[in-house]
């Protein structure tokens, strides 16, 4: 399933971005009204391989949050396995208040050394199965982000899971709650050591882009800003494109040309999910017109309706590998993990019309 993933397009994954969300300002709360699951299902699955197998091993980071139902808990995990087939090293584990467990395996990367960081999920479900989990081939897509504050190290996160696209959640239409999170004993090591890292460096390729050319409406316009500066975000459709995929133009502070990335739209109840799994789109010579296969960025938006638009949460990280193809010795640390993404845009907070 992941060659399926690695384009960054799953172009044939049928999810729905409502027709209101191309213009929040004029309907703020898409979310009232019944409608399609976010995601129906994954044409790529093949029922007839067998069942890939997830081992969490060294709990890296415990988090947990309230809610008008009580506490609900979170656990990133490296793997048990060594470089794990080379494509898989942290699973996401969360525990409901009402005491459902739910089990991702997860891609991403922790960065400066820890002190933030941005991951995936974007894979299969795991369904217990003794010590480990069966991941399934289902369809599941979220976010977790990870930023150092004044009361120390905090998570966002939410998981657009297929079984759940039409049940409103606990926390539909509130703003988006904010885990407190610890490492785990011995989970923030910072020494670095090569021979715990294996990765495929992407092709290098640089193929032309059509993207942004076909791109004919802006769908949402999203500002943040840091002690760096403001970071400027637009969402692009076109009446082309199926409707669940857009085009996200990033401005940094201090970059002389924007940069584009492939992303999914996806709405759930209470939340749209803006999804990025791409190769950067950068100007050769005008419009973004030449794909840049020599890094892959991952990440996105986490957005809740508000007055004026949407609010939420924006992180990119980027390596010269796919995150699907990095993997881990059982032995690595934080500093090893770190050391292979870097921040493309810090998990900050966004205000979008």
């Amino acid at each position: 399933m992941s060659g399926f993933f690695r384009s960054g397009m799953a172009g044939l994954v049928a999810l729905t971005w409502g027709a209101a969300c191309s213009a929040p300002a004029d309907h703020h709360h898409p979310f009232a009204q019944d409608g399609p699951p976010a995601i129906t299902g994954n044409p790529a699955a093949d029922p007839t391989l067998p069942p890939r197998l997830g081992r969490p091993g060294r709990l890296l980071l415990g988090c947990s949050t309230k809610t008008a139902r009580g506490p609900e808990t979170a656990e990133l995990y490296a793997s048990a396995l060594d470089f794990d087939e080379g494509r898989q090293s942290f699973f996401l584990k969360r525990l409901e208040s009402a005491g459902r467990e739910s089990f991702y395996p997860l891609h991403g990367h922790f960065l400066d050394g820890g002190r933030s960081g941005v991951f995936m999920v974007h894979d299969g479900k795991g369904v217990k199965d003794g010590d480990a989990y069966r991941i399934d081939q289902s369809v599941n897509m979220g976010v977790l982000f990870l930023r150092t504050a004044d009361s120390g190290l905090r998570a966002i996160l939410d998981v657009f899971a297929e079984e759940n696209g039409g049940v409103p959640g606990e926390g539909a239409g509130r703003p988006l709650g904010e885990y407190s999170c610890r490492w785990a004993e011995e989970g923030r090591r910072l020494s670095s050591q090569r021979e715990h890292v294996r990765a495929q460096p992407n092709s290098g390729g640089t193929p032309p882009s059509h993207w942004y050319r076909e791109s004919d409406r802006t769908v949402l316009a999203c500002l943040g800003s840091s002690t760096g500066g403001t970071y400027r975000f637009e969402l692009r459709g076109s009446k082309i494109w199926p409707g669940h995929l857009g085009f996200l133009v990033v401005q940094t502070p201090g970059m002389d040309q924007p940069v584009g990335y492939n992303v999914h739209m996806l709405e759930g109840p209470g939340r749209l999910l803006i999804h990025a799994h791409s190769f950067p789109h950068r100007t050769r010579t005008m419009m973004l017109d030449t794909l840049e296969e020599t890094e892959t960025v991952i990440g996105g938006l986490l957005l809740v309706p508000s007055e004026t638009g949407y609010t939420g949460w924006i992180g990119l990280a980027g390596s010269s590998a796919d995150p699907y193809n990095l993997s881990f010795s059982r032995d690595a640390t934080v500093g090893d993990y770190a050391a292979q993404g870097r921040i493309v845009v810090p998990p900050l907070p966004v205000v979008c019309q």
